[in-house]
């Protein structure tokens, strides 16, 4: 967005092509490292007009609800008046959320599925060989089966493994109990 005369938010169309790309590829099972990769092969500038991007601006994007026409006001306020020194509102003052407050770059839809994405992948846990009891990890789209596969016998997690035997290379999902343990 940039202001228009009025001084009220005007879509940037080139920019607005990358923010919806954003989102599809994340919908598209991309991780963050591999948005930024893709922006970075593109040559798309970050929002402040630098060549790398950030884990986190893209991360801001993504759950930045201005995308979408919204507004949530007074995320942050003035401490004091004098230094204008601003800090980050966590409930000291209260917030006001505005819907349709002007011209969308993404559906809603697109917005809230993003949302339950990121929170789908939060909530994935680690395999069972590097994870502690009950220790969550973070969303990895290197391969598609991971997280997905559970042994029918023990319950744990299956991992995929590359066995090398003769020159040759193989892919296989093994049991991650199995892998630590053997098999007993």
């Amino acid at each position: 967005y940039r202001k228009d005369e009025d001084g009220e938010p005007e879509i940037v169309p080139e920019e607005a092509e990358h923010i919806k790309m954003i989102f599809n590829l994340f919908l598209l099972g991309r991780s963050l490292r591999q948005i930024k990769e893709a922006l970075e092969r593109r040559n798309v500038l970050t929002p402040r007009g630098n060549t790398e991007w950030s884990l986190s601006s893209i991360e801001h994007i993504l759950r930045n609800e201005k995308y979408m026409g919204d507004a949530l006001l007074q995320k942050t306020y003035t401490v004091d008046f004098m230094t204008k020194k601003k800090v980050k509102n966590t409930g000291i003052v209260p917030q006001y959320y505005v819907e349709d407050d002007h011209e969308a770059i993404i559906p809603k839809e697109l917005f809230y599925r993003v949302q339950e994405e990121m929170m789908r992948r939060a909530s994935l846990c680690k395999a069972a060989v590097t994870r502690k009891k009950n220790q969550k990890s973070r969303y990895s789209s290197t391969y598609a089966l991971t997280g997905m596969l559970i042994c029918g016998k023990c319950g744990q997690e299956y991992r995929r493994v590359t066995w090398a035997r003769n020159g040759k290379k193989k892919v296989v999902w093994r049991c991650s109990n199995r892998l630590t343990n053997g098999v007993k």
